[in-house]
């Protein structure tokens, strides 16, 4: 039985690795980006994280946040079931409902464990990407409403705006505390407030649309939302466009973003018309506590 220990920064090459080989045996390649990892373990945030050890070597890795994710990596099943009861008795201890597990089917261990553990399928995620090639669409914004960057004084007010609208439709959504929303969505390199794009009317925020700076010529688009009283007036698709002009011109070929499959405010509809794609499906499936 291996050892579970709190995870330590100096654990990141042992960390990588593992998270590493497990992309790279589900997709192919690996999609883990070691910078991310490092600034994630080096980040004072209300997420646990756990190691497993077979002697020196980490055989494991478990990291529970406040919204109930649970990221899990254990080829094992031993090691693995021993990381999930930990984690488990975390979450009860920390009073959450559930834990909430994203993976996919090619990624067999981690299938394996929801399978025995007998989680259940809640909705499935799309993965979606929209070339930048040819001529891109100007944005095209609504009458009366005024377009900046954002600016540090603007964290609760752009928090508040994507809690209220996710919080509106998705029963699963967690609200996380705002330093942790700050540290995880600003502290570290992709962060750029050039690309984080506020909309308002009347000195209201109705709308937002923030990017991730371009990694390996690909950007991505980490939330974006309307208020409702706002839809159907072509912002959205203005928010999109004015984003691809930005990508483009700083020589990004393609830009990414995730869609809840099951959101019901027309946002899937919305990425396909200005042209995104789905290239992969990821399961949610929640264990309730």
């Amino acid at each position: 039985m291996a050892d579970i220990r709190t995870a330590k920064p100096e654990d990141l090459d042992g960390i990588f690795d593992l998270l590493s080989t497990r992309s790279r045996a589900a997709f192919g390649i690996s999609e883990i980006v070691r910078e991310h990892v490092e600034q994630a373990l080096n980040r004072p945030n209300g997420t646990d994280r756990w190691v497993a050890l077979d002697g020196a070597e980490i055989v494991g890795y478990a990291a529970l946040a406040s919204s109930h994710d649970l990221v899990h990596a254990a080829a094992d099943p031993v090691v693995g079931d021993a990381l999930f009861a930990h984690a488990e008795a975390r979450a009860a201890e920390r009073g959450f409902s559930n834990v909430s597990i994203t993976t996919v089917p090619e990624d067999k261990p981690l299938s394996a464990l929801v399978a025995r553990h007998g989680l259940t399928h809640e909705r499935d995620v799309l993965r979606m990407w929209r070339a930048i090639d040819g001529a891109l669409p100007d944005p095209r914004w609504p009458a009366s409403v005024s377009v900046r960057a954002y600016e540090d004084a603007d964290s609760e007010r752009v928090h508040a705006l994507l809690d209220a609208n996710y919080g509106s439709w998705d029963a699963t959504y967690i609200a996380v505390p705002h330093d942790e929303w700050v540290a995880f969505m600003t502290d570290h390199s992709e962060f750029d407030p050039e690309l984080w794009f506020l909309v308002e009317r009347e000195g209201e925020l109705v709308a937002c649309a923030l990017h991730w700076k371009d990694h390996q010529r690909s950007g991505w688009v980490k939330d974006i939302v309307v208020t409702e009283s706002e839809r159907g007036r072509g912002l959205g698709t203005a928010l999109l466009h004015h984003g691809l002009h930005a990508y483009a011109a700083r020589g990004a070929e393609r830009v990414g973003l995730k869609v809840d499959s099951t959101n019901p405010t027309g946002a899937l509809q919305l990425y396909a018309s200005v042209g995104f794609v789905t290239d992969r499906r990821y399961g949610i499936w929640e264990h309730t506590l």
